[in-house]
Order: C-alpha cells, then sequence, then structure tokens
C-alpha cells in the first residue's frame, strides 16, 4: 500500500493500532494458522512512501483490499501457491481493481496496466518460464514500482503482526 502510515493500515483492516505486536519476520511466522479463517497479517514500511501487508495467515478478502485502496491509496496485491497457481501481481487504486500487473510478452508489448509499462523493461515473458521465474518477474516488477526489492535486510526488518478479526 503507497503509505507509511502502520495505523492508519490497522484502522483500514479493522483492528485497533495498539493491538499489534512488533516482532520479526521469523516470529510472525510462528502464528502461521493452517485454517483460511484466521487472517493474520504482518504491517510495516516497505520504501519511504509503501507499506508492506503479508498476510501469514488466510486470505485478504476483496472488501479489505478496497478499503485498503480508499482515498486515492494504491495496492499492489502479490501472491505465489507453487504448484496449485504461479502467482500473480494485481493492482487496485482508490477501491477499483485495475488488473494484472506483469510484463509483456514482447518489449514495449501489450500490458493490461499499461501505466507501469516503464517498470516492464528487461522482464518480457518470452520463451520456456518456469512458474517460480514468471512469480520472481512480477517481484520484480513490484520492487521497481515501490523502490524497494525484498532482501534480507527487509526479512530482518521489524514490523507489527495483527490478528484480524472475522467479518470485518
Amino acid at each position: 500500500m503507497d503509505t507509511a502510515d502502520s495505523d492508519e493500515i490497522a484502522r483500514r483492516l479493522g483492528v485497533d493500532p495498539q493491538d499489534g505486536v512488533l516482532c520479526d519476520f521469523q516470529t510472525a511466522m510462528q502464528s502461521y494458522e493452517t485454517s483460511p479463517e484466521q487472517l493474520v497479517v504482518w504491517v510495516g514500511e516497505h520504501s519511504v512512501v509503501w507499506s508492506t501487508i503479508l498476510t501469514i495467515s488466510g486470505v485478504l478478502p476483496p472488501h479489505l483490499i478496497e478499503a485498503l485502496s480508499a482515498e486515492g491509496q494504491r495496492v499492489l496485491e502479490a501472491y505465489f501457491v507453487g504448484e496449485a497457481d504461479p502467482g500473480k501481481l494485481m493492482y487496485t487504486h482508490d477501491s477499483e481493481y485495475f488488473g494484472e500487473i506483469f510484463p509483456p510478452s514482447a518489449p514495449g508489448g501489450w500490458m493490461e496496466v499499461p501505466e507501469f509499462e516503464a517498470h516492464a523493461s528487461g522482464l518480457e515473458l518470452i520463451g520456456e518460464i518456469s512458474d517460480a521465474e514468471l512469480f520472481d518477474r512480477y517481484m520484480c516488477m513490484a520492487g521497481r514500482i515501490t523502490g524497494r526489492f525484498i532482501d534480507r535486510g527487509w526479512f530482518a526488518s521489524t514490523r507489527t503482526l495483527y490478528h484480524v478479526p472475522q467479518g470485518v
């Protein structure tokens, strides 16, 4: 999400910012639940103007994506489910879903969200590409858009863990 205000993100998720627990990634992953009903997120700064909302457990429902992107905010939603789905990078702005962000199949080729065409150079989907390589290109697009890539420093950062109540 394109804000550095973690408290605002918590409010949009329907949780009290004071109910979060500061922790690192390894500690956050201990909150993983196999039940998709339990939504657990790790929230914090990603870059100067973007924040990360990493879903540790559960699924971020569409109405929360809309709430996060309301009032002119932008949300890049990335996921990868291994063999089940090669992943996606989706874009929502001001509560409106604009489509998937993916590199074109040829230099200068068609993109569903042309706003991000400048970030696709060198990532074209040419030839045989594995699901992991495809998701890597999505994440590279996200890094170019936000100005920060997910690296060791990102994983070593302290962020806030929230348990989002059902029905929010």
